[in-house]
């Protein structure tokens, strides 16, 4: 981060100040993570952009209440987090579709759509907390004390957590070698 423009600490300060670029940028910048935490509680492309957007609002109306630079990313994803259990709790619905059904309508994909079809099966079956710890450690790249900070759990419980998420994950990928491959 070179530039004050992306220099996250400053862009909190401003948008805490009502510099609305400054928050159109953090949204920019965070936008991926935010949404990649939500499609991989919902499972729904649809949803994921409605959550996402409500995530934001609550971002925007409490960014206030920020203290560091270091506790954004988390405080994000805990929002993020509690936005889609409170969209189950009004919804009561938890849909998901197999890899089997999936291929049913595709038919024939290229390796790397197989392989992201069979994950995605894979971690849509894992419980919420299993889904949720993967998906930060892995395609969003938190630290072990953001993921902590994020989940309410000390470091040490992360790392044993995540590790079980990894073997019943590893588990439902039983039977998809040749597609990993």
């Amino acid at each position: 981060m070179d530039s004050k423009i992306d220099d996250i600490g400053c862009l909190i300060r401003s948008a805490q100040n009502g510099d609305e670029q400054a928050m159109t940028r953090l949204i920019t910048i965070h936008k991926g993570l935010v949404f990649t935490i939500i499609m991989r509680m919902t499972n729904d492309y649809h949803t994921s952009e409605d959550l996402t957007q409500e995530t934001f609002i609550k971002v925007f109306l409490n960014i206030k209440k920020v203290k560091s630079r270091e506790h954004f990313r988390p405080w994000i994803c805990t929002i993020a987090r509690n936005i889609v259990r409170d969209y189950y709790r009004r919804t009561k619905s938890h849909a998901t579709i197999s890899f089997d059904q999936v291929k049913e309508f595709h038919g024939q994909w290229d390796q790397s759509t197989r392989r992201r079809v069979v994950i995605q099966d894979a971690l849509a079956k894992l419980v919420e907390r299993d889904r949720i710890l993967l998906t930060l450690t892995y395609y969003q790249g938190l630290n072990l004390r953001e993921v902590a900070e994020v989940m309410k759990m000390t470091e040490s419980n992360v790392k044993v957590c995540i590790h079980r998420a990894r073997k019943r994950l590893r588990r439902h990928l039983e039977g998809y070698e040749n597609e990993l491959m």
